[in-house]
C-alpha cells in the first residue's frame, strides 16, 4: 500500500472514530488511532454506543468486508483476510447487586464461563464512561476495588472473553449495573470456584482447588483439614491441619494424595507482598475421597485424564474432563504431569486402596513426546495391567489421541520428539492388542491434533473430552462383555 493511501485510509479512521459513523457499520469493530480504541459490538449497530475509549497500544478496524485492516501503532498498515468478528455468545452474568441489596466498594463479579476463553476483559465504567479495565483475567470472576474516594452509589461493569492471541471470540456482556454501598462490610477473602463431589466425575484423588483471587495479592496460603477451624482469620490448628501449600494466581494443583474415611476441607487465603494475610480464609470447601465406598470404576494416567485445558482451565474445572460425559461414575486417580513410569510406580498406593472393579487406563503421552522409546512405554503398560490383573482389577487401556507439537511449542515452549507419530503409532498398536477403548473412530490419528479439540496440543478441551466419554459410552457393553468372555 502506498504512502498515501495509508494516510487516506487513517483519515477514514480518524472520521470514522470521531464523527460517530461507527455506529452505523453493521459489524464488531475495534477501532483506534493515535493511541487510543474504541470497542463497539455489532449487536448494538445503529443504538447509542456502548463502548468507551482507553489507552491502547495497537490499532484494529474491522470493516464489513472480507477484509481486515490492521495497523502495529507504527504507521505501517496492512491487510489480512482473517476477519475477528467475535462469533460466541457474550458471557452471561451471574453477580448481581440491586439497590436494595448493594455490594461494598470490593464486589466480586461473576460469569459463566464462555467456550473457547483463555482470558476475559472486564471493564468497570460510570454512566457510560470506562474507568477501569482488566484484559488479563484468568478466571470467571474479577474482585472489583473501586477507586478511592468513589462516592457515587452504583457503576456498570461489563466482560468478554478473548482466545490466546488476546483476539475478542465474543462480544462484550451488556451493561449490569451494581449498587454499592460504603456501609457493606467488605471482608476480603477468595472465593472458591469448584465443588468436589457434586456430579459424575467429580471425585478427585489429587485435587486441584480453584478460586477468585484477591485484587493485590502476591500469594496465596491453602489448607488441607481434617475438620471444619473454628476461626478464618488464623491457621487452623496443627492438630487437624493435613497439610498446607502456597500458590500464585487463582489454582493449586495438590501433589499429595487426599483420601480419608472422614470428609476432608480445604480453604485459602490471600497473602501480600510482605507475605502477611490480606483479609481472611475463605468458607471451608469440603471434599471426600474415601476408599470404602466401593468405586466399581476408576480412571489412571497422566494430565490427559487429570483433567483441564485450554491454558487456563484445570482438573476442577469439569467441563474439561472426560470422566464427566460418561454415563456412570467415576474416580479420578489421574496425576498431571505422568509419565508411564510415574503411572506404574504409584500404582500401588493410588489404585490398590480403592480396588475399583474397571481400571480405564491412558499414559504414556509425555513419554514419547520427549522421545522415549515406545518399547519402554508398552513394558510400563504390560506392567501396569500385570498388576491389575494380580488384584482382581480388570484393565481397559484406551488407545492414545494424537498431540500438536506446533501448538505445545506456542503454548508452552516445549519441544516434541519429530517422530511422535510413529511413536505413538506403536504404542497404540500394542494396546490394541489388549481390552481397550479406541479413540480412533471420534479422534483421527497420524495427524496433529486439531486446534478446535485441544488449545494447547496436548490437553483436550470440552469438544475433544464430549469425543472421548462418547468412544467409552459407545463401547462400554463390548468391553464388559470382553471380560465375560475370559
Amino acid at each position: 500500500m502506498k504512502r498515501t493511501q495509508q494516510i487516506l485510509l487513517v483519515i477514514i479512521v480518524m472520521f470514522i472514530a470521531v464523527s460517530g459513523v461507527y455506529r452505523y457499520l453493521p459489524c464488531f469493530k475495534e477501532i483506534s488511532f493515535s493511541g487510543k480504541e474504541l470497542y463497539e459490538n455489532c449487536a448494538e449497530a445503529g443504538s447509542e454506543p456502548k463502548g468507551a475509549i482507553r489507552e491502547a497500544s495497537a490499532t484494529l478496524v474491522v470493516l464489513p468486508s472480507p477484509e481486515t485492516i490492521r495497523s502495529s501503532g507504527t504507521g505501517e498498515i496492512a491487510v489480512s483476510n482473517q476477519v475477528t468478528t467475535p462469533y460466541g455468545e457474550a458471557p452471561h452474568i451471574l453477580s448481581h447487586f440491586p439497590k436494595d441489596h448493594p455490594s461494598s466498594l470490593k464486589p466480586v463479579l461473576r460469569w459463566e464461563k464462555a467456550d473457547d476463553a483463555v482470558v476475559y476483559e472486564v471493564q468497570l465504567a460510570k454512566d457510560g464512561t470506562v474507568f477501569q479495565t482488566d484484559g488479563y483475567v484468568f478466571i470467571n470472576g474479577y474482585n472489583a476495588v473501586l477507586p478511592d474516594g468513589y462516592t457515587a452509589d452504583h457503576f456498570e461493569f461489563r466482560v468478554r472473553a478473548l482466545n490466546l492471541d488476546r483476539v475478542p471470540i465474543t462480544p462484550f456482556s451488556a451493561w449490569e449495573t451494581v449498587y454499592v454501598d460504603p456501609r457493606t462490610p467488605s471482608l476480603q477473602r477468595p472465593v472458591p470456584t469448584n465443588r468436589f463431589n457434586e456430579g459424575i466425575g467429580t471425585t478427585l484423588l489429587y485435587p486441584v482447588y480453584n478460586w477468585i483471587p484477591v485484587q493485590g495479592a502476591r500469594n496465596y496460603e491453602v489448607e488441607i483439614l481434617s475438620r471444619l477451624p473454628e476461626r478464618p482469620d488464623q491457621r487452623a490448628d496443627a492438630a487437624i491441619t493435613l497439610g498446607r501449600g502456597k500458590a500464585t494466581g487463582f489454582d493449586w494443583y495438590d501433589d499429595t494424595k487426599r483420601m480419608a474415611s472422614y470428609p476432608l476441607y480445604w480453604r485459602v487465603r490471600a497473602l501480600d507482598d510482605n507475605g502477611q494475610p490480606l483479609g481472611v480464609f475463605s468458607e471451608p470447601q469440603k471434599m471426600e475421597t474415601d476408599p470404602s465406598d466401593h468405586w466399581e470404576v476408576a480412571t489412571l494416567g497422566d494430565s490427559i485424564y487429570h483433567g483441564g485445558g485450554n491454558l487456563s482451565y484445570s482438573p476442577s474445572d469439569w467441563e474439561y474432563s472426560f470422566q464427566h460425559y460418561l454415563k456412570f461414575d467415576s474416580i479420578n486417580l489421574a496425576q498431571s504431569g505422568d509419565t508411564s513410569a510415574a503411572t506404574l510406580a504409584r500404582f500401588d498406593d493410588d489404585v490398590l486402596p480403592f480396588h475399583p472393579r474397571y481400571l480405564i487406563i491412558m499414559t504414556g503421552t509425555n513419554s514419547l513426546r520427549a522421545g522415549m522409546d515406545p518399547d519402554d512405554v508398552i513394558s510400563d503398560l504390560a506392567a501396569i495391567k500385570g498388576k491389575c490383573e494380580q488384584n482382581g482389577i480388570h484393565p481397559i487401556f484406551m488407545t492414545l489421541p494424537p498431540i500438536n507439537p506446533q501448538n505445545i511449542a506456542r503454548a508452552f515452549n516445549e519441544p516434541t520428539a519429530e517422530d511422535w507419530k510413529e511413536r505413538f503409532a506403536a504404542v497404540n498398536a500394542y494396546i490394541r492388542t489388549q481390552i481397550h477403548i479406541d479413540l480412533a473412530g471420534k479422534i483421527p490419528e497420524g495427524v496433529d491434533l486439531p486446534t478446535e479439540l485441544g488449545l494447547d496440543g496436548i490437553h483436550l478441551d470440552p469438544p475433544g473430552k464430549k469425543l472421548m466419554a462418547e468412544a467409552v459410552n459407545e463401547q462400554w457393553e463390548k468391553v464388559l462383555a470382553q471380560f465375560a468372555e475370559e
